[in-house]
């Protein structure tokens, strides 16, 4: 089994789908499925990827990342304009102060305890690595709606 592999058995698990549930829902087959869970398979193109992530409950660049198509700096310069073009909006500038304030808020209202569990439990040293993944999340459909689909370079990280 890959890396890749066992990583979407486990997310296809972890939301309760069959390989044929996911396959219908993402439009292939579920032999293809099987064959990439096992390892017989290299990832999905990202359009695949594009269409299982709804499936399952996962950021759509966050499977790029898994698999392969986008290295941690790539995404990092995607998750950085994104959130530039978000804050240029006023409605989008709004809710994402929105959002952060209250993250801040909850880890704020957490004892030392819990604060240094949540940093334990996700490999973490610092706040931030656990609040913007957060955020990111919540907001997912304004950050990255055509981010990916629309941008030249996004485009050409993907066809490498």
């Amino acid at each position: 089994m890959t890396a890749f592999g066992e990583y979407l058995k486990l997310l296809r698990e972890r939301v309760g789908l069959s390989q044929e549930t996911l396959a219908e829902e993402a439009g292939i087959s579920s032999a293809y499925i099987s064959q990439i869970e096992t390892g017989r398979r290299n990832p999905p193109t990202p359009d695949v990827l594009r269409r299982m992530a709804p499936s399952l409950n996962v950021q759509y660049t966050v499977l790029l990342r898994q698999a392969d198509y986008l290295t941690d700096m790539e995404l990092q310069a995607l998750l950085l304009r994104a959130i530039r073009v978000l804050y240029v909006h006023d409605p989008g500038r709004e809710r994402l102060e929105t959002l952060l304030g209250e993250s801040i808020d909850r880890w704020m209202a957490m004892d030392e305890a819990q604060r240094n569990g949540a940093l334990d439990s996700t490999g973490t040293e610092h706040v931030a690595e656990i609040i913007l993944p957060a955020l990111l999340q919540e907001q997912s459909d304004i950050l990255f709606a055509n981010l990916l689909s629309e941008s030249e370079e996004a485009e050409g990280l993907l066809d490498e």
